[in-house]
């Protein structure tokens, strides 16, 4: 199996990925009601990383068990779940279970869980029909599985990276994730299992880019998707990714721009 480890982001992953506070407890609440709104509720998470989708539902009271690949993220993971508990002693905190594994041979019994969740991992993992499986039999009759995503469809963002992508493989380097090519596949792939699911956009907000520092991160390799990029065609992308953004964005290239970004959910509920 092939799967992609964020031990070389887990000191940065908080500051580039994470939500403001006000975000996470948004889509920790939607997460929260999607799996049935009850405390108690016990929860599984893959690829759990350093908590910012986990450590919300945990502050309504879900017990979550997390299971990630990558030592460092789950150390991150525990400092993160030990300060908010401090900070926040007043939340009705449920029980974190983290895990070091594969997420595509789960070390739980047959319908462990009440819900699973899963958000931005499957495209790390070759082997991710096979952890389909593994999420759907621990999962118990009738319960849930969660898909999220994030987006920021036709903005700066979306478009220097998108063009960043077109340049690096007209270099010739190959960008194909090693596993599920996006998040509708993995939906296309749970109903054509003859499950029915239902997607929504519960969440939106506002985040502040500017495209300069977009560029700057995809030179540091900040992103996960640079891993893989030779380092004489990532420098040959950013010489051309910057040509192009200053032609197509003008005064604009070094200015901060708010754009509008969302959380996807999509919910499938287990047969009974």
């Amino acid at each position: 199996m092939t799967s992609i480890s964020f031990d070389r982001a887990a000191d940065i992953y908080d500051a580039t990925r994470g939500y403001t506070p006000a975000v996470a407890d948004a889509i920790g609440a939607a997460v929260f009601a999607a799996a049935g709104d009850r405390p108690g509720t016990r929860m599984l998470e893959i690829g759990i990383g350093t908590g910012r989708i986990a450590l919300p539902i945990l502050a309504r009271g879900a017990d979550v068990v997390g299971v990630d690949v990558s030592p460092r993220m789950l150390e991150r993971l525990a400092a993160n779940f030990a300060e908010r508990r401090t900070a926040e002693p007043d939340r009705p905190w449920g029980q974190l279970d983290a895990r070091l594994g594969d997420i595509t041979a789960l070390p739980f019994p047959d319908a462990s869980f009440d819900a699973a969740i899963v958000v931005h991992v499957l495209h790390l993992v070759s082997e991710w029909r096979t952890a389909l499986d593994e999420v759907l039999r621990v999962i118990r009759p009738g319960g849930v599985f969660l898909i999220g995503n994030d987006r920021a469809p036709g903005t700066v963002y979306s478009r220097l990276r998108g063009k960043w992508n077109t340049i690096v493989q007209e270099l010739g380097a190959d960008l194909t994730p090693p596993g599920a090519a996006g998040y509708e596949p993995v939906l296309d792939e749970l109903r054509a299992r003859g499950l029915t699911g239902e997607a929504t956009t519960p969440v939106t907000w506002t985040e502040r880019h500017r495209p300069r520092q977009i560029i700057d991160d995809i030179a540091r390799r900040t992103w996960s998707g640079t891993w893989s990029v030779p380092d004489d065609i990532l420098a040959m992308s950013i010489t051309r990714l910057e040509a192009w953004a200053e032609r197509e964005l003008g005064p604009d290239f070094e200015t901060p721009i708010d754009e509008r970004a969302e959380f996807m959910l999509a919910r499938f509920q287990l047969p009974t």
